[in-house]
């Protein structure tokens, strides 16, 4: 009876497989793209043992188990009762059948196979469940701005796949206003080069679609400008016409939308004006000669401008980079915002004094660089029809360059440390080296300011961000290297001695300059008290910046030990050797063991007195503690 069972659930598991294999097709490229609604079979991604062999099979679905049973040679898989309807396993191959695909059955699919007597097999199949595209809509379909004004923003939908913007057909870029999340495109402050066609395509593997939208940008005008033609025209006599002549003069006003000009003319009681960008005057007169103006106007921004004398914005600013591989001087003088342009001319660089017209003047300078340029003045002058201005740079080699550093803790513990470069230099090229090596680009838990002048370490700790931190200062002028070593927290001398009052007591101590200090922790020992680590209490945890103590409150007939602990965050460095403060003996201190105590006199005993504490402060002090009774 038994081997007739077994007949036919063998025939009935090879019917099955080979009625599932025409159901489910076997996907064989991972990770496996399915598309909604449709069926696959996932395979065991590696061979199986030998038919012969007892095997245990497993499905999983991330980490949820779908499936589990005997493979071979009796089949006893059994699908979690939860996905029954869905799932179902292969008897003979141990494929994973899956029908009617969601979206939320993406995920990593593993199978163990555990044959007996032999080695455990695992695998992964990563499966992603993607939606039609559909038909994409972008809203809104059309936007009008203000250059610079606000923002606007447009929605992409439906989102089932990958999302890609283009720009009057071509991708969009990288662009700081530029917002993208998803289907969503937001552009900050638009300019008038951001107006244009915007395509969304959204993109899987089984099709794409585009919706599109129109950016509009309204700007200007900016401030118009006035050329003259004339029909008898003399390159050589500026706004010379002559009588008789026919002459256009055109009024030129950036403008989205063009601007509505208006002629202001040198005739007042001619009342014939045309508005218009090109005013034509035939046969030209004596009595026509004059100032002539414009004003425009943009309907939409409802900004107005009228051509006309403009003063520069401030005063001229004065830089200067290096440029060539850091082996030339470029000195740039700007002086922007007047009309006409401003004349600007360099003092104090070699060659001749060359004054331009325009709004920016640059000049290089390139070696062998003349004696004396490090430290001396360059003036740049300034000149406009409204009024003159200079600014004044001193180009300087690196000197005096020195490194400080500061460190903070967070209340979790987590120190961070700044280290600043200063010195006398402009311009300058900074790199940083840690032991030697540099540290640019910048990465892990270290991050330069833009000016390179500051390095900032994160989650810094000892002994691993400890050591040697060094920087080479450089320009075309010279070249300077300082370092700077940074050690742990430690303390290198501290005294111990009678407080001001009766029943006082002050610590002050000193620390290296280059130890990473956050915070000191002041602990004692009181009469009962036996000199063992675990029984010292923490009477105070003062800031990196305390240097002094005062503890109050001490029984003047009784014995007080104590000693500082130095932290880095939460790790703490070497305490100080112990100090006792004595009954009856408080002009007199005794260290013990520690050189260069207390003026040198220190003893191996002090004191103190200690019950619970609450705080006082005094400004010059320190810090103080009152025992409470």
């Amino acid at each position: 009876m038994f081997p007739l069972i077994a007949e036919k659930i063998i025939l009935t598991a090879y019917l099955f497989s080979l009625f599932s294999a025409s159901l489910f097709p076997v996907l064989s490229s991972f990770p496996l793209a399915v598309l909604v609604g449709n069926s696959v079979s996932l395979p065991i991604p590696f061979s199986l043992p030998s038919a012969q062999v007892q095997i245990t099979i497993i499905w999983r679905r991330n980490a949820t188990i779908l499936a589990t049973g005997n493979l071979r040679p009796n089949f006893t898989v059994k699908v979690d009762p939860s996905f029954q309807s869905q799932f179902s396993v292969d008897p003979v191959h141990g494929n994973l059948n899956i029908s009617d695909l969601r979206t939320m059955d993406s995920g990593i699919y593993s199978v163990e196979i555990f044959p007996l007597g032999g080695v455990v097999q695992k695998g992964n199949i990563t499966i992603q469940v993607y939606e039609e595209v559909g038909n994409i809509s972008v809203v809104p379909p059309s936007a009008e701005v203000i250059e610079g004004n606000g923002l606007v923003a447009f929605n992409c939908t439906p989102v089932h796949g990958f999302v890609s913007w283009t720009k009057d057909g071509h991708r969009l870029g990288d662009n700081p206003r530029y917002l993208r999340s998803s289907g969503y495109l937001q552009i900050r402050d638009p300019l008038r080069t951001d107006a244009g066609v915007y395509t969304c395509t959204i993109s899987n593997p089984f099709g794409n679609a585009s919706g599109t939208a129109n950016l509009t940008v309204y700007y200007g005008p900016e401030t118009p400008t006035i050329t003259v033609s004339s029909s008898q025209e003399d390159s050589s006599a500026g706004s010379f016409v002559l009588v008789n002549s026919t002459v256009n003069l055109t009024c030129l006003a950036p403008s989205n939308p063009p601007a509505k000009i208006y002629w202001n003319v040198a005739d007042n009681m001619d009342r014939d004006v045309p508005s218009s960008p090109v005013l034509q005057l035939r046969r030209v007169q004596l009595n026509q000669g004059g100032v002539y103006s414009c004003l425009a106007i943009n309907q939409k921004t409802e900004l107005r401008f009228r051509n006309s004398r403009q003063a520069p914005w401030g005063s001229p600013d004065c830089s200067v980079t290096s440029v060539q591989n850091d082996s030339a001087l470029l000195f740039v003088c700007s002086w922007t915002g007047g009309w006409p342009a401003p004349n600007l001319t360099f003092q104090g660089l070699p060659g001749d004094e060359e004054e331009i017209g325009a709004s920016k003047l640059q000049s290089l300078l390139v070696p062998p660089f003349p004696a004396g340029i490090s430290g001396s003045k360059v003036t740049c002058l300034g000149h406009h029809v409204t009024g003159q201005a200079n600014c004044t740079l001193i180009p300087e080699a690196p000197s005096g360059v020195t490194l400080s550093f500061q460190a903070s803790s967070d209340p979790k513990g987590g120190v961070t440390v700044h280290l600043r470069c200063q010195g006398t230099f402009n311009p300058v090229e900074i790199e940083w080296f840690r032991d030697k090596r540099s540290l640019i680009p910048a990465g892990s838990h270290y991050r330069l300011s833009p000016d390179k002048m500051h390095l900032t370490i994160w989650n810094f700790t000892a002994p691993q961000d400890l050591g040697d931190y060094s920087t080479v200062c450089s320009n075309p002028l010279g070249t300077q290297q300082t370092n700077l070593t940074i050690i742990g927290p430690s303390i290198s001398e501290w005294t111990l001695a009678k407080g001001p009052q009766p029943g006082t007591a002050s610590l002050t101590w000193t620390v290296p300059n280059k130890s990473a200090v956050t915070s000191f922790m002041i602990q004692m020992q009181g009469p009962k008290q036996h000199r063992s680590a675990e029984e010292w209490s923490t009477v105070e945890v003062l800031g990196a910046t305390n240097r002094s103590a005062t503890v109050i409150g001490l029984q003047p007939q009784t014995a007080y030990a104590f000693q500082i602990v130095p932290y880095l965050g939460s790790q703490a460095g070497n305490a100080t050797q112990i100090q006792t403060l004595h009954p009856g003996r408080y002009s007199d201190l005794v260290a013990s063991g520690f050189p260069g105590g207390f003026r040198n006199r220190l003893s191996n005993h002090n004191m103190i007195y200690y019950p619970v504490f609450t705080y006082l402060h005094s400004p010059v002090q320190g810090n103080q503690r009152r025992p409470s009774q």
